[in-house]
């Protein structure tokens, strides 16, 4: 009853496309259950500059729209649907592999600007799924260049190296962790922030994240279309 008169009063929205629900149930629309980009089976798990990561979606579609929609639109909601995904990725692919879940922070001037750190909801939301909860184990001590920004590995690598300490307080020397980020593309930041954790004595991390890359191409496909190309 409550439920139904607060869905009147303040409409649910799909975590991904942003429309209108009837219910809120699930977060996501029956228009985006259907074509969210699942990372294939071969895809989902990867080896990421040498550490195990998984990724849930392919960064591509309503995954990029509701990512931006989070990060820029001050939509901190939609982490709660999101961090569920990322819970199941983590849980299907590196289940045993951690014990603790800690995430990719932003600097202050970042947070203060969005007024969130999206990894860390992200986190959160994933924790919440275990009946954990995430803990902050890193500080960014330089507000470099969003890594959105630079197309090159090797300078996305640059940007990121040093970038993090590991937090006085936190609890990390012989633990496993599980480092949450929202979008993983070439890696370098989640390889700064696993390495800073291992430094600060961790037994272990491995890396999830809600979206990250793209299919891989058949190339068959490839070889048609430059046929076609030639002949047109």
């Amino acid at each position: 009853m409550i439920a139904g008169i607060l869905d009147l009063l303040f409409p649910p929205r799909c975590a991904f496309c942003g429309g209108l629900m009837e219910r809120a149930g699930s977060g996501v629309c029956p228009d985006c259950k259907k074509s969210l980009p699942y990372a294939g089976e071969g895809d989902a798990l990867r080896t990421v500059n040498g550490y195990p990561s998984v990724r849930a979606f392919y960064y591509e579609a309503m995954v990029e729209q509701g990512v931006h929609a989070l990060k820029f639109g001050k939509a901190a909601w939609r982490a709660n649907v999101f961090g569920r995904y990322i819970a199941q990725a983590a849980a299907e692919y590196l289940g045993g592999r951690f014990d603790a879940v800690t995430y990719v922070p932003v600097s202050w001037q970042r947070n203060a600007a969005r007024g969130f750190d999206q990894a860390r909801l992200l986190a959160q939301a994933a924790a919440k799924e275990w009946d954990a909860k995430a803990e902050p184990t890193l500080r960014k001590i330089r507000h470099n260049r969003p890594q959105s920004t630079l197309d090159d590995p090797r300078r996305r690598q640059a940007n990121a190296a040093g970038a993090y300490r590991p937090l006085p307080w936190a609890r990390i020397a012989g633990r496993r962790f599980l480092l949450i980020d929202d979008v993983i593309t070439t890696g370098s930041t989640m390889s700064a922030c696993a390495g800073t954790l291992l430094e600060a004595g961790a037994a272990s991390v491995v890396c999830a994240s809600l979206a990250g890359g793209h299919p891989r191409k058949d190339p068959r496909q490839a070889v048609c279309k430059e046929r076609e190309r030639l002949q047109t």
